[in-house]
């Protein structure tokens, strides 16, 4: 198995809208790679130093009977054909739990979802801290993602001055993987005329160049398949292999209807997140 490939999903769980869609997507993850997938469910420690007001006594073993209810109802939904496991883990925050958990867990993915505005991706302040912390790829799920979505397509955003770009060989690995397609993204926003694709690293996959007056403009160019992913970069500021938002990704994010994977900055990467 190459080293960019995954056996292991974990998701976030709640029992929201948000954490259907981000089970929907890890469940296609999981079944299209022959992975395991492990649903977290975060239980929010008490900030002792926080006192409730009004009191309302101790509430710990209502909080523990409703996570075990969602686990319940998040195994309901899993496919008998994917392996999976659930976990309950007590943290001071979401972000801080997930990114505990899938360190201890060994996991090579993690999913969540967004749950503002169908099929778009916006986040929100625990998505926020995991993509600027996370020590994995983070896949984001658009609102209304289904679980029986087919996994068809893997897209990478490339650079064209920077085409040999992780994700080059990542979103390589990851087709294979998933048995899908192939294709390489290059965003250019601004004068057309001076905008070209990178070639990216696989011959026969086929290149696609995303213009237009604005970045907004240069996504709703592209005929996203529905069962595609798109992997792109982390921003040079990333920590060596953590994942930091940057500004390019996050703007293609506000406006792209498929889920998209935000990846580490791996240890011999020192080009710029795609553009």
């Amino acid at each position: 198995m190459s080293e960019h490939s995954f056996n292991r999903v974990a998701v976030g769980f709640g029992g929201d809208e948000r954490s259907h869609d981000a089970l929907a997507l890890a469940i296609a993850l999981a079944r299209s790679a022959s992975a395991t997938l492990d649903v977290i469910l975060v239980l929010k420690e008490d900030d002792p130093f926080n006192q409730a007001y009004p009191p309302v006594g101790n509430v710990q073993g209502i909080i523990a009977e409703q996570a075990q209810q969602w686990i319940r109802e998040a195994e309901a939904i899993i496919p008998a054909e994917v392996t999976h496991h659930s976990h309950v883990r007590p943290a001071r925050s979401v972000a801080e739990g997930l990114v505990t958990a899938v360190k201890e867990l060994g996991s090579d993915v993690l999913v969540t979802g967004s749950g503002i505005g169908f099929g778009r991706i916006m986040t929100h302040p625990a998505v926020t801290a995991l993509l600027h912390s996370a020590p994995v790829p983070v896949a984001l799920a658009p609102a209304g993602y289904r679980a029986d979505t087919q996994i068809t397509d893997v897209m990478g955003a490339v650079s064209a001055t920077h085409p040999q770009h992780q994700v080059a060989g990542t979103s390589e690995a990851w087709a294979a993987q998933l048995h899908a397609e192939l294709s390489f993204v290059t965003f250019h926003d601004g004068d057309t005329r001076s905008a070209t694709a990178g070639p990216g690293s696989a011959g026969s996959a086929k290149h696609i160049l995303a213009t237009g007056k604005t970045l907004r403009h240069a996504v709703d160019t592209v005929a996203w398949p529905p069962g595609a992913i798109l992997l792109i970069g982390s921003s040079p500021l990333a920590r060596r292999r953590h994942i930091f938002l940057g500004m390019t990704a996050a703007r293609v994010l506000s406006h792209l209807p498929i889920p998209m994977v935000l990846l580490p900055r791996d240890l011999e990467s020192s080009a710029p997140e795609a553009h």
